[in-house]
């Protein structure tokens, strides 16, 4: 039986067949008589034939529609087909798929709408976007959406807590455009990524975790737990690298080896917590005891090692020793007890000693043990020679202790001249002691020692006091423009009361700021910490200027002094002695001027003894000189008929 959508096409057909045929025979027909010459060709003939004719259009276009309606037929179908495999796979993807039109409400959506939102896929059609997320979630939302109706793909991530549950979405919206360039709404694809940012998250917290484990273990390897202070294993990696440093650049450095004298009996009459609490306060005043250069180690038990690099000679080795005994030797309040624990120290010095640090190791340890067998609480060098210097060193110490009480220091001063004008323009303020029997002595037989042993500290603020009330009778006499320079040395700085020391004394003494000089060596200045370079912006703060002693030998770094704002630098006087005769130093002296011009300092020649010096030092641009040739340190009252004559040689 015909499908009912066949049957009227079909009869259309069978018709218009019937009609061809029949249009056929009475054409067959007529022609046959008009042929046989019976009569005339009938009119009826074209009628006929156009009804022929058109039956067989219309079977033509019966079959043509008929065709056309099946095609389309099956496209709507395949159509059908796909739409419904897209939705298929749309309702089954874990991620919210949707086109929103220009007003913002849902056209399409997938299942995944009701499954995070509980808004039923059938009702979604017309819902607004803040209507589906939120006004909250909507907000942050908005500037995205309105960026992509003006044309611009986007992506983004937004939090909301529709359907009750945090989620965190990561979006693109992607416009549909229409033929004219027009926005006609936009797709919009959503992924959960909650779970991925709860995983980076753990990610993040376990990197920061193993990185600080990592840390705690490096820690914990170089350094022993109960003091904080580096192990053994960390000592004998430095000291490798100290002692190769000495070797190449010539240079002497030490090993202290500290064993406290009273530990045992401590640790077993008042218990353990006392005998690490005290060896925590024992590992507390050796960092406040040495430099902040040197290098600080237990080792083991009640047993430290100090290493001291870049010393100018065993004797300050001895100068610490001595330190730190007298340090160490206080009481200590450990827990409820107060504690006495002294300590005695072994030495050994590179290169005295060799150059091995397994072997300067043992060889302090070995002095140590003389030093208890000599009665304890005290030093001993490995080498004799070196104990009787140290014994010299000592006595010296105690001698420069009872001097200044007995107030048998004073401050001389050699005049600073401009040798384009031969005027003088300043003095520089040295320290001199009156020995009583070794006679006066100058600050290299003295000084070193007195900065090792901490005795300078307290006779800085009595140098910058009188030489700010000097300069200040000076001026006071007319001697001006005039100012009065002040050496500091590193552990006066390493102090941290050197701007209220300077202050004080300008305010004391009434000397105007921009009349004191402080002048700095440039080892101090070469890896400037952060708390000597607020001192010394303090000191500028106050009006004072700031110069560097010593340019050329600690290579202190240019943009160091720039931001330091040092108004001058001193060429170091070992350079001075070698010019003009000595081609090398002349050339170093001529780049170390030419350099500190061109950073806008002035330039100051320490050592200036002859003739030839001077005309050198003008030719390279030096202007400001000091040194025999002008005139020789000398007491306040001495030098004054100098500064009065302006005049210099």
């Amino acid at each position: 039986m015909a499908r009912p959508g066949l049957l009227a096409p079909l009869l259309i057909i069978v018709g218009a067949a019937l009609l061809i045929l029949t249009a056929g025979a009475e054409i067959v027909a007529a022609t046959r008589v008009w042929l046989a010459g019976e009569g005339p060709l009938p009119k009826e003939l074209i009628l006929h034939a156009l009804v022929a004719g058109a039956a067989l259009l219309l079977a033509a276009a019966v079959l043509m529609t008929r065709r056309s309606v099946q095609r389309t037929a099956a496209a709507e179908a395949a159509l059908r087909e796909s739409e419904e495999r897209l939705r298929l796979v749309a309702n089954n993807v874990p991620a919210l798929i949707s086109y929103v039109d220009r007003e913002q409400r849902y056209r399409f959506s997938n299942r995944t709408y009701d499954d995070w939102f509980g808004i039923a896929q059938d009702r979604m059609h017309g819902h607004t976007v803040a209507e589906v997320f939120g006004e909250e979630a909507y907000a942050s939302m908005r500037d995205y959406i309105e960026r992509c109706m003006a044309g611009a793909a986007v992506e983004f991530e937004f939090t909301t807590a529709g359907g009750g549950k945090p989620r965190t979405l990561q979006v693109a919206c992607v416009p549909h455009l229409g033929r004219e360039g027009e926005v006609l709404g936009f797709y919009m694809l959503g992924n959960d990524v909650t779970a991925l940012k709860r995983a980076q998250e753990d990610l993040r917290y376990a990197a920061v975790q193993l990185r600080d484990d990592a840390r705690r273990l490096e820690f914990l390897a170089h350094h022993d737990t109960l003091t904080g202070l580096p192990n053994r294993a960390m000592f004998a990696d430095r000291a490798r690298e100290a002692v190769a440093h000495a070797r190449r650049h010539d240079k002497t450095a030490a090993f202290l080896f500290l064993d406290m004298d009273n530990f045992k009996h401590v640790n077993d009459t008042l218990g353990h917590e006392v005998g690490d609490d005290l060896l925590r306060l024992v590992a507390s005043r050796l960092r406040a005891s040495v430099r902040g250069d040197d290098f600080i180690a237990r080792i083991g038990g009640d047993e430290f090692c100090v290493l001291l690099q870049d010393i100018a000679e065993p004797r300050e080795a001895a100068a610490v020793a001595q330190k730190l005994l007298h340090e160490l030797g206080k009481p200590y309040r450990a827990g409820a007890y107060e504690v006495v624990c002294g300590a005695s120290i072994g030495i050994a010095c590179v290169p005295q000693d060799g150059d091995e640090v397994g072997t300067l190791l043992r060889l302090a340890d070995h002095a140590m043990y003389r030093a208890k067998e000599l009665g304890r609480n005290g030093y001993q060098f490995f080498s004799g020679i070196l104990n009787d210097d140290a014994a010299a060193a000592a006595e010296l110490a105690e001698d420069l202790r009872a001097g200044v009480e007995r107030g048998e220091l004073f401050l001389v001063y050699q005049p600073r001249v401009d040798i384009a004008t031969r005027k003088a323009v300043g003095a520089e303020a040295l320290l001199r002691w009156r020995h009583p029997r070794h006679g006066v002595l100058g600050p290299e037989a003295f000084l070193p020692l007195a900065d090792d042993t901490g005795l300078l500290l307290a006779l800085g603020g009595w140098i910058l006091r009188e030489a700010c009330v000097q300069g200040r009778r000076w001026i006071d006499a007319g001697i001006r423009p005039f100012s009065v320079v002040v050496n500091m040395t590193a552990r006066q700085l390493r102090n941290g009361g050197l701007a209220a020391q300077v202050r004080e004394a300008l305010k004391a003494s009434g000397l105007p700021a921009a009349s004191l000089l402080v002048e700095v060596p440039e080892t101090s200045v070469r890896q400037l910490a952060e708390p000597i370079e607020q001192t010394l912006a303090e000191v500028t703060a106050s009006g004072a200027g700031l110069s560097v002693d010593d340019f050329g030998t600690g290579y202190a770094s240019l943009p160091m002094l720039q931001r330091l704002r040092a108004s001058a630098v001193c060429i170091d006087r070992s350079l001075i002695a070698g010019v003009p005769h000595d081609n090398e130093r002349a050339g170093v002296a001529r780049a170390l001027i030419a350099l500190a011009r061109g950073l806008e300092l002035e330039v100051v020649a320490k050592g200036v003894e002859t003739q030839a010096q001077r005309e050198f030092l003008a030719d390279a641009g030096c202007r400001i000189c000091q040194g025999e040739l002008f005139a020789p340190a000398r007491a306040a009252d001495e030098v004054e008929p100098f500064l009065r004559a302006r005049r210099a040689a």
